[in-house]
């Protein structure tokens, strides 16, 4: 197979993209920026930001919260494409809440892929989880995105 390489910002819209999808096959839409009813004031960051920005974490082999928020704030990219962020403490809260739609979700890219494996399951091999040492290398808060795209996987 040919290999397709994306720029940062093409992973990110692409990502984007494909939730968005996943989430319009699963029957799932937002109301005032919440993916699941809860009470309070609608949310500072929407629903589908943060679980964009937690299926990013996982492709782009960010294992520790604290080197990936270091690395958001950091790159000029990211916080053009999400300027509005949560703290470490409160985006770990918002992916543990939004979780379980993930079954959802990854049952919903199974229907759109056919019979592919779903993109951002424990079963698809993400950077994080490979020992290519041809894979980009991780990233500090001070490093910036390589010169070189990332796959696809």
């Amino acid at each position: 197979m040919p290999e397709v390489a994306f720029s940062l910002e093409d992973l990110v819209v692409a990502t984007y993209c494909a939730l968005d999808d996943a989430l319009s096959k699963a029957g799932i839409s937002a109301r005032k920026g919440r993916l699941i009813p809860r009470p309070g004031p609608p949310p500072e960051v929407d629903d589908r930001e943060i679980l964009c920005l937690a299926i990013l974490q996982e492709l782009l082999g960010y294992e520790s919260d604290n080197h990936y928020q270091n690395w958001l704030a950091a790159n000029p990219i990211m916080r053009e494409l999400f300027p509005r962020r949560l703290s470490r403490p409160n985006f770990a809260d918002r992916r543990a809440l939004l979780t379980p739609l993930m079954q959802r979700l990854c049952a919903a890219f199974c229907d759109i892929a056919g019979e592919a494996p779903p993109p951002f399951s424990p079963s698809t091999p993400t950077r994080s989880m490979c020992a290519d040492s041809s894979a980009p290398a991780r990233k500090s808060a001070s490093g910036a995105w390589p010169e070189r795209a990332i796959a696809p996987l």
